[in-house]
């Protein structure tokens, strides 16, 4: 046979080129340093008869090589020399070539990998949106506009192998759009290695040698940056899989994408052959409008809160805003940064979307924060949104979106207390007038349960709610109610008759109140009183009385400043 060149070895994929080639049409790798390859050895059979120098008629010895290699050729355990004659002793050699490097161990046999149908989202690295009362869920998958781009690329590789990588930025859902590429394209038996950081990727070839030729494999690589190397993927090593037609399936952030991507360094030689998708965290209208159209309860709280947020972000930080305040709550946590943030959740829950000042927090608990109370409060997590967002005017704030949500749906979290109700009402007349009538409405409906139950609390809530609503049979009945409970709360029911103008029966239950020991009611009670008196002795004064004339000056000289003085 003539010996013949066989053209370029590629040291990084061991594939051999045309001479004139400049580059491996394999892996890409530039072939213009690299020597021609040595000759091909001529051909010989696996048997060779050597006569001995005995000649014909003496004894020959016929020797069988059995050359295998562990990646590439299939080895059997005995030397087989069935077509054998033999003619004196014989001795057989049998030469098993494994993996490149002793004791590497890779994953198992291709065809003992997961199916793909048996591996759940949450195990390729889809973040949880939610963690309460369980195992972590995950909603449906809303189409985005690149899916059928995205599925021309998996369709490309299934074919002729080859690597697709889904970059974007942090928590634009890259995760799982490739996960729901897979779930459109591929068949429910394909063979899934899901790699993890530091994974020694070099044993592959060997496990998918024998595999099912007509089954699918995929290599997942989450995060391709954990996985570049000597020992993650090289662009010798993808061109051995994109061989066999293994899909490698990777996600990677945009940042690492473009520190890797360019130059001469082996990562750029690896992402140079990707066919590569970019997403963002910003969602088109079209894509907006099919959220909107889902009735899953976690996607129906994304159109609801996320604010300025995207959707991926949005479902993305809000188990770990939820996780984290609720820690703090801990004597070793963040007791102080905690309340803070739970008078926010609080009026969010009841419906106050308007920012509040951080003095009426402090006045409904009647403690005060620190700046480094706020500032934890405030910082970004994920790089995202914090516990506290700013509102429009300076030194408001309010409880971001996603922790509200997931607030909204812990089960840990019991339902706002009245009082609670009556504060909400209180911040939203104040600060968020657009959502009062709402606050009032539902918080009436809400405290109504407890009331009529007897709580005394409720009821004198419930009477609150009734009186800033405008409702004021329903706010007498609670409010004698609430008398008839305890006199000394009676102090309520003589404050709103005030606001009325009805000031003779509101001196009685603030007069009963005061006697049965309530402090209030007595701070209360003697500037009415004083305002009464001025008022009368000009009555008096008006219609002749000296004594009443002299008594009004010298009241009046007493308090010159009284600030609730009854006209005459």
């Amino acid at each position: 046979m003539e010996n013949r060149p066989r053209g370029v070895r590629c040291p990084d994929c061991d594939t051999y080129s045309p001479r004139s080639a400049a580059a491996c049409s394999v892996c890409g790798r530039l072939l213009s340093n690299v020597p021609d390859a040595p000759p091909t050895p001529p051909a010989e059979p696996p048997y060779a008869e050597k006569p001995t120098s005995g000649g014909p008629s003496g004894d020959a010895l016929r020797v069988g090589t059995i050359l295998g290699s562990g990646i590439q050729h299939a080895v059997r355990d005995h030397v087989d020399f069935s077509q054998s004659t033999f003619h004196a002793p014989v001795i057989g050699v049998q030469n098993n070539y494994g993996p490149a490097s002793p004791g590497l161990t890779g994953p198992a046999a291709a065809d003992g990998w997961p199916r793909f149908i048996d591996v759940r989202r949450l195990a390729l690295g889809v973040r949880p949106t939610q963690s309460h009362g369980g195992e972590p869920t995950l909603p449906p998958y809303v189409p985005r506009d690149r899916d059928a781009e995205l599925d021309r690329m998996l369709a490309h590789v299934l074919e002729t192998g080859g690597l697709v990588v889904v970059t974007g930025e942090p928590l634009s859902g890259k995760t799982s759009t490739a996960w729901a590429a897979l779930n459109r394209g591929v068949p429910e038996d394909t063979r899934l290695y899901r790699a993890h950081p530091g994974d020694d990727l070099r044993g592959l070839p060997a496990a998918l040698h024998g595999r099912d030729p007509g089954g699918t494999y995929v290599v997942w690589l989450d995060d391709l940056e954990g996985h570049l190397g000597e020992q993650g993927l090289t662009a010798g090593l993808l061109a051995q899989l994109t061989h066999r037609g293994v899909v490698v399936l990777a996600t990677m952030r945009d940042e690492a994408y473009d520190t890797h991507r360019f130059g001469d360094r082996p990562a750029a030689r690896v992402l140079s052959v990707a066919r590569t998708l970019e997403l963002t965290c910003r969602w088109s209208e079209a894509e907006l409008a099919r959220l909107a159209e889902a009735d899953d309860p976690l996607l129906v709280d994304a159109v609801r809160w996320r604010g300025d947020l995207g959707v991926t972000q949005f479902l993305a930080v809000g188990p770990e805003l939820w996780e984290e305040w609720w820690r703090a709550r801990r004597p070793s946590g963040r007791p102080h940064g905690h309340l803070l943030v739970r008078i926010a959740v609080e009026l969010a829950r009841c419906g106050v979307t308007a920012a509040v000042p951080v003095e009426a927090f402090e006045h409904q608990v009647l403690q005060s924060f620190t700046q480094a109370d706020l500032e934890w409060a405030a910082r970004h997590r994920l790089g995202v949104i914090g516990l506290l967002v700013p509102g429009g005017e300076a030194a408001t704030w309010r409880a971001s979106g996603p922790l509200v949500a997931a607030a909204m749906r812990a089960p840990d979290l019991r339902p706002a207390e009245p009082d609670v109700w009556r504060y909400a009402a209180e911040m939203a007349r104040e600060y968020s007038p657009a959502d009062f009538d709402a606050v009032v409405h539902a918080g009436r409906a809400a405290v109504r349960v407890w009331a009529e139950a007897d709580d005394v609390s409720a009821v004198w809530s419930l009477a609150d709610l009734a009186a800033l609503a405008g409702d004021d049979a329903d706010a007498r009945l609670w409010y004698r109610r609430l008398v008839e409970r305890d006199p000394r709360l009676g102090q309520h029911f003589g404050e709103y008759l005030l606001g009325q103008g009805e000031y003779t029966e509101a001196i009685c239950y603030l007069a009963r109140a005061a006697e049965a020991g309530s402090a209030g009611a007595v701070r209360v009670l003697g500037p009415v009183l004083l305002t009464q008196a001025e008022h009368w002795l000009a009555m008096a004064a008006a219609n002749g009385s000296e004594r009443a004339a002299v008594q009004l000056a010298s009241l009046r000289k007493a308090f010159p400043t009284n600030p609730d003085t009854v006209k005459e």
